[in-house]
């Protein structure tokens, strides 16, 4: 028996000949198992049948699993003759396992690398340990060109979540409100990010509201032009 299939893989191997493919065309309800008449049927078209019967009653004894010689496991069978490895010596997986993910140290916190002054006058070099910390905040034009980017791929109509707080229609909101409101939009922001982004855009009463009517302007025009269709030229 041994011998046998030793002579039936070199055979596969000699002509590239993929066994597979021909028994599942009879299987058609992907059961693994076919009929000891279309196994000899695959055989006989494939030439790869043993030089005598006896033989074969071995093969469909070995593979029989269902205690039936009628019904041929032909999927062990195959894994038994029919080698990739052997057949195709750079044989690859199609789904590699990737390799396992070694994590060292403990990841910094992002933080901006605006800062509030001028750099220029900051010697790295020769004070680097003895000057205090520089003090950094967030730049609101990256702040701004962030939620655009956003705004643009998860394509946001903005302007309507601010009309939800805005009843009388007056252009502001308060600033818990604006905070509130970017959360509804799944915008994250660290205070300091938020702080000057409110900042920004804050009118000049004692209550300082948020204008989001310039803050929409601005974000909005990243899709187009505000009151481009009273200017056909532009």
């Amino acid at each position: 028996m041994v011998e046998m299939m030793t002579a039936l893989n070199r055979h596969v191997v000699a002509n590239r000949i993929l066994l597979k493919p021909g028994f599942m065309d009879f299987d058609r309800s992907q059961q693994l198992h076919i009929t000891s008449q279309q196994f000899l049927r695959v055989m006989k078209t494939l030439n790869i049948m043993p030089p005598s019967e006896e033989m074969f009653d071995l093969i469909i004894r070995r593979y029989c699993d269902r205690g039936n010689t009628k019904e041929i496991n032909y999927v062990l069978f195959c894994k038994d003759v029919d080698r990739p490895e052997d057949m195709f010596p750079a044989y690859q997986a199609k789904r590699p396992q990737p390799e396992a993910f070694k994590k060292i140290g403990v990841r910094p916190k992002q933080v901006s690398t605006f800062f509030k002054e001028s750099t220029e006058d900051v010697d790295v070099i020769n004070n680097r340990f003895m000057l205090s910390k520089v003090d950094i905040s967030c730049d609101p034009a990256d702040v701004e060109e962030r939620l655009k980017a956003t705004v643009v791929m998860k394509r946001i109509r903005i302007e309507e979540f601010f009309r939800d707080f805005d009843k009388l229609r007056k252009g502001r909101v308060t600033r818990p409100q604006f905070k509130s409101i970017l959360s509804s939009m799944n915008f994250t922001l660290t205070n300091d990010e938020f702080k000057a982004l409110a900042a920004k855009y804050e009118t000049t009463d004692p209550e300082r509201f948020f204008r989001y009517v310039d803050f929409v302007k601005n974000i909005n025009s990243a899709f187009t032009i505000t009151g481009i269709d009273k200017a056909p030229t532009t």
